[in-house]
């Protein structure tokens, strides 16, 4: 969800006992907070805390090593990117297999659109006419398509903001399945939407409040974190800055803050929208997530395009 927008790895210290008590933290913080969650991340095998925002996870950091005399060290944290589309696209897939006995085949064809909202959650839509294909192998393309965009399918992050309309399809009397019909659902998004796809990233909207002789500092901090300033209120010797900047700049920040208006300023900072990240980064990003398991383990699906 867009209320999830930071994610730090973070490790628990090596003395004897320090497991134990980091699971109970968890455990409870997730309790007491639903905004804060925890998960394993296999590909980097470290376990991931996830929050509204830096200063939530810092303090949930620090009431570990507090209450639970849990020495844990926190990651370098990573955005939630996503990937989106950017003009509609027609597919047809084929996914076939036979290898002696019983085969596997589906085939589906339709449409993938970009929703106005980028961060919304899949719309599936069956437009097919009665009984081309029957109800529980339609469920199970949704299923296949819903497995892929967990997974991502140009840079390895979720997919989001997208509408597929089923428009037709066959299957064979003895060789389709769940399986087979799930599987074409997952190389709609991986072969498909791919050609079409781009990252986005986070940015968040900033509300700064600081004494006046600090304005200056504060805008010079923001712009260099490539954020945008949409207004400046000066009040009774209190200045308000409103900007826009992107999520993976705005770390640290807290602490900049802090130290350049000693202790004065404060601010808060709220999910935005998603933005297309700069072109030199979505290389990077296509690059790293191509050296992955996960990546190099994708087989095609077979006819089709």
């Amino acid at each position: 969800s867009s209320g999830i927008n930071a994610e730090w790895p973070l490790r628990p210290g090596k003395k004897k006992g320090d497991d134990k008590s980091f699971s109970k933290a968890l455990n409870r913080f997730q309790k007491e907070d639903p905004t804060f969650k925890s998960d394993f991340n296999p590909e980097t095998k470290e376990m991931v805390i996830k929050g509204m925002g830096e200063l939530q996870l810092e303090i949930y950091a620090e009431r570990m090593r507090r209450e639970y005399e849990c020495v844990v060290e926190l990651g370098v944290p990573t955005v939630n990117y996503r990937e989106c589309l950017l003009d509609a696209l027609e597919f047809s897939v084929t996914y076939k297999r036979q290898s002696g006995g019983k085969g596997q085949y589906a085939h589906i064809i339709g449409k993938i659109e970009p929703l106005e909202d980028k961060s919304a959650e899949l719309e599936f839509v069956n437009k097919m006419s009665g009984g081309q294909v029957p109800p529980n192998f339609i469920k199970s393309t949704e299923k296949g398509v819903r497995e892929a965009m967990n997974e991502g399918a140009l840079s390895g992050h979720p997919v989001a903001g997208i509408c597929i309309t089923l428009t037709g399809g066959k299957t064979h009397d003895v060789d389709s399945s769940d399986f087979s019909f799930s599987r074409a659902g997952f190389f709609a998004i991986k072969e498909n939407f791919v050609k079409k796809a781009i990252t986005m990233e986070p940015w968040m909207d900033l509300e700064i409040t600081a004494p006046s002789e600090y304005s200056g500092t504060l805008l010079a901090s923001i712009s260099a974190r490539d954020g945008i300033i949409k207004e400046l209120d000066m009040n009774e010797g209190l200045c308000v800055i409103h900007a826009k900047a992107p999520l993976k700049k705005m770390f640290g920040y807290t602490t900049e803050l802090r130290t350049c208006t000693k202790g004065l300023g404060v601010f808060t900072m709220e999910f935005r929208e998603y933005v297309a990240v700069e072109e030199e980064e979505q290389e990077r990003l296509i690059a790293a997530y191509r050296e992955t398991n996960k990546y190099k383990n994708l087989q095609v699906s077979g006819l089709g395009t």
